[in-house]
């Protein structure tokens, strides 16, 4: 079995019709993150796969310098673009392609704030740490970003039908709730202080089973490892057969609640 590597090219033009949020939420994940993190002007602040920069972007136009690394040169092009689009003339940004299971190319002790959405979870959890102390300077925030969704939604359920169908089939994928809360605690045994998880917005949202499992299809593996195109599709449809017996019809449309949340610690000094 492998693991995927946090590499989007292929997605790199839609991804954020298929997975974007709102400029309105990411102003205020910004907002919220430089307020915790008490950043000063030009402080360093670090996104681990920043990807379109659609969060990012709000950073660049803050005070802080910014360091955003990925993978994926086809999402940093994405990002680029936007940056330029926008006209920004500032010269605090610094987009590099980076693999995060290697080195970090940030330098030591000089992180304010390590900033990660939807992203951290694919890397190495105890090689994360390592570089989270690393760069971290004497006073650093380090917040993980996640959309939350209610235990009896949709999206969860069919999420939660096709981690049991990996298992079934021998698989186990990578479990982003979890591999994070796993990041959360390695770091607090490192003398890291937790902080209450803060609930920067909720929304309603209304979608139907296939949305779901077309969501699904478009991503290059899934529960985040490779897979052969042929067991990924036996997997669909295994899951589409379970949404249909279990909704009725795949396109009832159902609404659900859900939240962004930023779980963080305080890795060094005296907050």
């Amino acid at each position: 079995m492998e693991f995927l590597t946090p590499s989007f090219d292929a997605q790199a033009n839609n991804y954020d019709q298929r997975a974007g949020l709102s400029e309105e939420l990411c102003r205020q994940i910004v907002k919220v993150a430089l307020a915790y993190g008490e950043v000063q002007p030009n402080d360093l602040v670090v996104e681990v796969g920043a990807g379109t920069g659609i969060i990012g972007q709000w950073f660049v136009q803050s005070s802080c310098h910014y360091i955003g690394f990925d993978i994926s040169p086809k999402m940093l092009e994405v990002y680029k673009s936007r940056l330029y689009s926008n006209k920004s003339n500032k010269d605090n940004w610094t987009l590099l392609t980076a693999d995060g299971n290697e080195k970090w190319p940030v330098a030591d002790a000089t992180a304010r704030v390590i900033f990660s959405s939807r992203a951290i979870h694919l890397l190495d959890t105890k090689h994360t740490v390592n570089e989270l102390f690393r760069v971290a300077s004497d006073r650093t925030l380090f917040f993980i970003g996640r959309i939350q969704r209610h235990k009896y939604s949709i999206k969860e359920q069919i999420r939660q039908q096709m981690q049991k169908l990996l298992q079934s089939h021998g698989l186990s994928g990578k479990g982003g709730e979890k591999k994070q809360r796993q990041l959360m605690e390695l770091c607090v045994q490192r003398g890291a202080k937790e902080i209450e998880p803060v609930v920067v917005s909720e929304w309603k949202v209304t979608s139907t089973p296939q949305e779901s499992i077309d969501n699904w299809q478009k991503k290059p593996g899934l529960g985040g490892i490779n897979l052969g195109q042929e067991i990924k599709q036996n997997i669909l449809e295994e899951l589409q057969l379970w949404a249909k017996a279990t909704y009725g019809r795949l396109d009832e449309q159902m609404e659900s609640q859900e939240a962004y949340i930023l779980q963080g610690v305080y890795l060094v000094g005296d907050w």
